[in-house]
């Protein structure tokens, strides 16, 4: 269960610069199989709290004799109106990745990105254990249009970065993130939302 000061997606407020809450369950089987499935909602500007999104993660992941775990999977979202995303929006992305012990990279592709057309999306990843219970985590990444026509004057590459502090207390772990985009913001909506923010947060395993 988590609590956010503002919920990010690549950059983009997915609740308008609003608090969310977040409750997900995970299942990690030792074949290397995963699947989550998590549910929000947000603290809307005039009728309180309102369901914000879900969810569906699943995947293959396996670690090589070499080193690397590779990762491949498909996530699935469905987004309501209080949002702000311009009305009900739902996107699903096919991704590939591979991880080393602290720097990750994953590419993923989505035949029809928020209702607009095909996108290409990679990252680069990293994460510091800076001690036992806190850790540094940065991530950059650069979504690609890949159909002029389905973007119109929104075919541009948009970028996306934040630098984050994650601090463990118990079962309890403290967030801290500073998160930026490109100035291209249409293929998400047409309101207006900051490009920069510093998103806090706390999360309870269960």
């Amino acid at each position: 269960m988590s609590a956010y000061s503002d919920s990010r997606f690549r950059g983009y407020s997915l609740s308008e610069d609003r608090p969310v809450a977040v409750l997900e369950l995970s299942y990690d089987h030792p074949s290397g199989v995963y699947l989550a499935l998590a549910g929000s909602g947000v603290a809307a500007r005039a009728e309180g709290p309102q369901f914000l999104g879900v969810q569906i993660n699943g995947g293959y992941a396996t670690r090589l004799a070499s080193g690397p775990t590779l990762d491949v999977g498909a996530v699935h979202s469905t987004y309501s109106h209080y949002s702000g995303l311009g009305g009900s929006r739902t996107y699903t992305e096919l991704y590939a990745g591979i991880a080393l012990k602290s720097v990750s990279s994953r590419i993923s592709v989505s035949p029809d990105y928020f209702g607009h057309g095909w996108t290409v999306h990679p990252e680069l990843n990293g994460q510091i254990q800076v001690t036992r219970n806190s850790s540094i985590n940065a991530n950059v990444g650069l979504l690609l249009p890949m159909s002029e026509a389905g973007y119109r004057a929104h075919a541009h590459p948009i970028y996306d970065a934040h630098v984050g502090v994650d601090q463990a207390l118990g079962r309890f772990t403290l967030h801290g993130a500073v998160t930026t985009r490109g100035k291209q913001q249409g293929i998400y909506s047409t309101g207006r939302t900051s490009r920069n923010a510093f998103v806090i947060g706390i999360s309870y395993a269960l």
